[in-house]
C-alpha cells in the first residue's frame, strides 16, 4: 500500500541536463515502486520532465534560476509537509542550499545531499566564491547523510568540510548495460547527419561546453593530430557559455573544418556507438557519468587524470591517462590508440567488461536503496 512506501523527493536544478539530473532521472525510474515513492521538484521542461512524466514519477515544477528565492524554499517545504516526504535527496549547489534550508525544520524528513563537486570549483569571481562556501558549510548542518560518487570526494568531505566519516556513503554512478552496449547499434546515421566521410576517424567528447570539461585543451590536442593525421574529425557534443570560444580558438588554429561541434544530444548510446576514440580533457570532475558511459558501449578512452577518472579507469587497460591541462599528452594517447587498432581495440574490450562489473545500475540503485531504508529505520 502507498502508506507503507518510503517517498522520496528528488530535487535537482534542472536549468541544464547534466549529470545530477541523468542520475535522479535514472534512481527514480528504477527505484523499487513497491518499497519507494518517488517525486521529483526540478526546474520546469527539458529531458527531465519528460524521463517524469514518462515513467509516471509525479513532478514538482520550481523556480530554480536565483541563487535565493523565498518562493522556491516556501514551495520545497509545502511539497515536504503535504506528501509527507520521507526523505529529500538534493544534488547540485543551488537546489542543495534550498532543500536544507527547506527541510531543517521537518523533523520528519532526512536530507540526503549527493556531492560530484565542491562549490571551491565554480567559475565564479572569489567573492561569490566566498558566498557559495559560506552557504554550503552553514547549510551542511542540516544533512543528515552524503553520498560521494568517489572515494576521493569522501576524503575531501571528511578532511575538508569535518563530516563524520560515518555519515557518507561511497556509491559510484551506474550506467543501463542493456542500453549501453554496442551490440545494439550497427548504423552510422550520427556520422552521415555531420556529413564525415567514412574513411574519417572520429574522436569524440561529450558534456557541457563550461571551463571544467576541458575542451579548449582538445582544441589544441586537435591542432597537433591535424598536422599527422588528416582523416580526423574532431566531434564536440554539448552546449554551453563556452561554444563561441571554443569555436574561434578552433577557426584561429586553422582547424575549424576538422571539428564539429554537434550540439546538445540526448541519443548518447548511439553517438558513441560511432565515435572511434572517446576523448575525455576535463580538469575538474566528480566521477564522469560519460566515461562509464563510454566503457560500457566498448570505446578506446583516453581521459586526465583527475579525481574520479582514477577511479573508473585503469590506466594502459581499460584506457590511456593522461596529465590534465597539457594538449601534447592528450594528442599523443589520441594518437597511440589510432596507429594501433588492435591495442585500440583491447582497451575498449576491457573498459566494457569493467563497466559492467562496477558500474551496473542496478548495483548502483541497490546500494542508494539500501541506504535509503539504513536511514528511514534510524
Amino acid at each position: 500500500m502507498l502508506d507503507n512506501k518510503i517517498r522520496v523527493l528528488y530535487v535537482v536544478e534542472n536549468t541544464s541536463f547534466g549529470g545530477g539530473e541523468r542520475g535522479f532521472g535514472q534512481l527514480s525510474t528504477a527505484i523499487n515502486r513497491n518499497r519507494f515513492q518517488p517525486l521529483i521538484a526540478a526546474h520546469p521542461g527539458g529531458q527531465l520532465e519528460d524521463i517524469a512524466q514518462n515513467r509516471g514519477v509525479k513532478f514538482f515544477p520550481l523556480d530554480m534560476n536565483r541563487k535565493f528565492n523565498l518562493k522556491t524554499l516556501s514551495a520545497i517545504s509545502k511539497i515536504i509537509n503535504e506528501y509527507k516526504i520521507d526523505i529529500v535527496h538534493s544534488m547540485g549547489a543551488r537546489a542543495d542550499f534550498f532543500t536544507r534550508i527547506a527541510a531543517r525544520n521537518i523533523l520528519s524528513a532526512k536530507v540526503i545531499c549527493t556531492i560530484a563537486m565542491f562549490v571551491e570549483g565554480f567559475d565564479v569571481n572569489a567573492l561569490r566564491k566566498a558566498l557559495y562556501k559560506f552557504a554550503d558549510r552553514y547549510s551542511s548542518r542540516f544533512v543528515s547523510h552524503y553520498i560521494a560518487v568517489s572515494k576521493a570526494l569522501k576524503q575531501r568531505l571528511i578532511q575538508e568540510r569535518k563530516i563524520a566519516e560515518e555519515k557518507i556513503a561511497v556509491i559510484y554512478n551506474g550506467v543501463e548495460l542493456d542500453r549501453y552496449n554496442p551490440d545494439r547499434f550497427n548504423s552510422n546515421g550520427f556520422r552521415k547527419s555531420l556529413v564525415i566521410d567514412d574513411d574519417c576517424k572520429i574522436v569524440g567528447s561529450i558534456g557541457r561546453l563550461v571551463y571544467q570539461k576541458g575542451f579548449r585543451y582538445l582544441i589544441e590536442a586537435a591542432k597537433i593530430l591535424h598536422q599527422k593525421e588528416d582523416k580526423l574529425k574532431i566531434v564536440i557534443v554539448g552546449d554551453g557559455p563556452e561554444k563561441k570560444k571554443l569555436k574561434r580558438m578552433a577557426q584561429t588554429a586553422g582547424i575549424l573544418d576538422k571539428c564539429v561541434f554537434a550540439g546538445q544530444r540526448f541519443d548518447i548510446p548511439q553517438i558513441l556507438s560511432e565515435f572511434d576514440i572517446f576523448a575525455l580533457p576535463s580538469v575538474l570532475e566528480g566521477f564522469p557519468r560519460v566515461v562509464i558511459e563510454a566503457m560500457a558501449m566498448g570505446k578506446p578512452i583516453v581521459a586526465t587524470d583527475i579525481d574520479g577518472v582514477r577511479e573508473e579507469l585503469t590506466h594502459n587497460r581499460t584506457g590511456i591517462i593522461v596529465p590534465p591541462r597539457n594538449p601534447v599528452a592528450l594528442a599523443e594517447g589520441i594518437a597511440c590508440l589510432i596507429n594501433d587498432r588492435r591495442l585500440a581495440d583491447q582497451f575498449g574490450s576491457e573498459a566494457r567488461k569493467d563497466a559492467g562489473l562496477r558500474f551496473d545500475l542496478k548495483q548502483t540503485v541497490s546500494n542508494v536503496e539500501k541506504l535509503y531504508e539504513s536511514i528511514y529505520y534510524l
